[in-house]
């Protein structure tokens, strides 16, 4: 049995489905809104309202259940206060013979110090969420090592795809479909590794049924810079190429005013030098796997958020 916690969300939800077509029974919650799940159908699914402050609903969801997959997904702004409280509370229910699934981003490395970056890369990070980052994954080995469950993470860079609704490739896919400019953070001609939100679901499937533990780098299919992403998608969506870049400057005068904003600014970085991820360890332990082309995922990207307009 498996439980995906934040089911609704972007990565939750292409896990559960993801799950479901490999004919795994799965329990997918949600908080304020069910709206994404509610497309979802069949006899393995369960969908299941869950406040991760209840503790007697968490206990109850964890009942006979072998996998968890966190994706709790709040504003950044909201990490701070309750993301380690979450991740504590559900750590300390686990026990043997259960594993624990918890996605990673790169932000806990700061400013990579080579490229491409493995596993090993010194966690630098100088921000607040970076280092708030690094203290959930230590908390998270901490848990395991006194309760014995397994745990495995999955480490990403951004990703984007169907339900992939956030302040940077939300506003790119719409915008694209109503032909309008498109913009990037800072600097248009950088490279970045991007992983399609369907292709980070089989990763962390295929490491929560492996038996692995520990961290796995999963890059995508490529580093493309921002220009030639946003030209791609709109070229697919028969759109002009309309492109600029998303200032950092715009970004934190958006900060006073907008509390999301202010927190993304600090993560600027990202775009304005490269990020490239070593990905030998993961490809060497699953040959099988093989990521989605850039062309094939845009269209099925456009294809969504087409059907969100109409």
């Amino acid at each position: 049995m498996n439980l995906v916690i934040g089911g609704n969300g972007g990565l939750g939800y292409s896990i559960t489905q993801e799950l479901l077509s490999r004919g795994k029974l799965v329990t997918a919650t949600y908080h304020r809104s069910n709206e994404a799940l509610s497309r979802l159908r069949g006899p393995l699914l369960t969908i299941a309202s869950l406040d991760i402050q209840d503790d007697k609903g968490l206990a109850s969801l964890l009942t006979g259940v072998t996998t968890v997959y966190f994706c709790l997904n709040v504003p950044y702004q909201e990490w701070y206060t309750i993301m380690p409280k979450a991740l504590e509370r559900l750590t300390g229910r686990l026990h043997s013979g259960q594993t624990l699934v918890f996605p990673g981003n790169v932000y806990g490395y700061g400013r990579f110090q080579y490229l491409p970056a493995d596993e090993n890369h010194p966690k630098a990070a100088l921000t607040r969420k970076g280092k708030l980052r690094n203290q959930l994954e230590e908390l998270l080995m901490k848990q395991a090592a006194e309760h014995g469950f397994r745990y495995v993470i999955p480490r990403y860079p951004d990703y984007y795809g169907p339900n992939v609704t956030n302040r940077v490739f939300g506003p790119i896919f719409s915008g694209a479909l109503r032909a309008r400019t498109i913009a990037w953070p800072v600097k248009l001609d950088v490279p970045h590794d991007l992983v399609y939100i369907r292709d980070a679901a089989k990763a962390a499937v295929l490491l929560a049924d492996s038996g692995e533990e520990g961290e796995w780098h999963v890059s995508g299919s490529g580093a493309i810079e921002g220009r030639q992403f946003l030209n791609m998608i709109q070229d697919e969506a028969d759109s002009p190429r309309k492109c600029r870049t998303l200032p950092g400057w715009a970004v934190g005068l958006a900060g006073i005013f907008d509390k999301e904003a202010k927190e993304f600014h600090e993560l600027l970085y990202e775009f304005e030098y490269p990020l490239l991820l070593n990905e030998n360890k993961f490809m060497k332990r699953f040959p099988e796997y093989s990521p989605t082309a850039y062309k094939v995922a845009v269209k099925e990207t456009l294809g969504w958020f087409r059907e969100q307009q109409e």
